[in-house]
């Protein structure tokens, strides 16, 4: 039986009906789930159909990635940084199962009570948020894959903590050896205080277009329908001499929001990736116009 035409049609579906469900209420609670998790996904326009890195937002690609631990830290916004950390684990020929943990640190902010007709500080606090997540995933023939993934959240301001739960599911298609399709829907799940998780949809090719040369391309529609946001995310990755990789992506927004996302600078990711033997070192350059730019790191080792 040829399952090619019926993946294809699911892809299609879970796209049409993801778009067409689209709530848009407003502001979304855990920002943190919409980070990248690696220097890899962030310099490929925050893609998460690439591969190698992308486990924790696609847990479709596990069964066929290296057993490795990774770790990344980024220089974020302001003060803050967050550090992701994961592990890839194999269980047999046809699954595997990925574990990490988001921590962002707001940094120390200064905590000030009423006085009379004014405020006094009184000590200072560290905000910060949390991402506990398990992905599993598993190969149904040479083809298709396909995987789910449960993440654990809180966040923490002062004296007040909020936790919730999220959901996640993906498939990938691979058309060739070194072409694919994935699609999958991420940080589904109920409301927290009132507010949504930035609930997201994606759908997304990649591909080696010239092995002779290394030229990776990668292309990506995602919606954050919660949020009323809907972005398409070109990127490529230069090899040279299976050593040496440059990253470049664009994130084309594809609806105005008051001006803010149509700076081309702030639309731009940058990065650069360097192997050797079992050793992957990537960084990734993401600007964000007047409020600075984010520097983000990632360590990957495989055994």
């Amino acid at each position: 039986m040829k399952l090619k035409p019926y993946i294809l049609s699911l892809l299609l579906i879970l796209s049409v009906s993801s778009v067409v469900s689209a709530k848009g209420v407003g502001t979304t609670m855990f920002s943190v789930l919409q980070l990248p998790a690696s220097a890899y996904d962030g310099a490929l326009a925050y893609t998460t159909v690439a591969g190698e890195y992308s486990a924790i937002q696609n847990p479709s690609i596990v069964p066929f990635l290296s057993r490795s631990v990774i770790f990344s830290h980024a220089v974020y916004l302001e003060g803050t940084r967050y550090s992701v950390g994961d592990i890839n684990l194999m269980l047999n020929e046809k699954s595997g199962i990925n574990f990490a943990f988001y921590y962002f640190d707001y940094g120390s902010l200064d905590r000030y009570i009423e006085s009379g007709d004014s405020y006094v500080k009184n000590g200072s606090f560290n905000p910060n948020e949390k991402v506990l997540n398990i992905s599993y995933g598993r190969r149904f023939n040479r083809n298709f894959y396909y995987g789910a993934s449960l993440k654990y959240v809180g966040q923490t301001i002062d004296d007040v903590s909020y936790t919730g739960y999220a959901l996640g599911f993906s498939g990938t298609y691979f058309i060739t050896d070194n072409m694919l399709l994935s699609s999958g829907i991420n940080n589904l799940g109920p409301q927290v205080s009132g507010y949504d998780l930035p609930t997201n949809f994606y759908l997304g090719f990649s591909g080696e277009v010239d092995q002779e040369k290394g030229l990776l391309v990668v292309a990506q529609l995602d919606a954050y329908y919660n949020d009323e946001i809907y972005e398409l995310k070109l990127a490529c990755e230069k090899q040279y001499e299976d050593i040496f990789f440059l990253r470049l992506g664009y994130v084309v927004p594809l609806e105005n929001h008051n001006g803010t996302n149509n700076n081309f600078i702030t639309n731009l990711t940058l990065g650069a990736g360097i192997k050797y033997k079992v050793f992957f070192v990537d960084y990734a350059w993401l600007p964000k116009g007047d409020l600075g730019n984010v520097h983000m790191f990632t360590l990957r080792v495989d055994f």
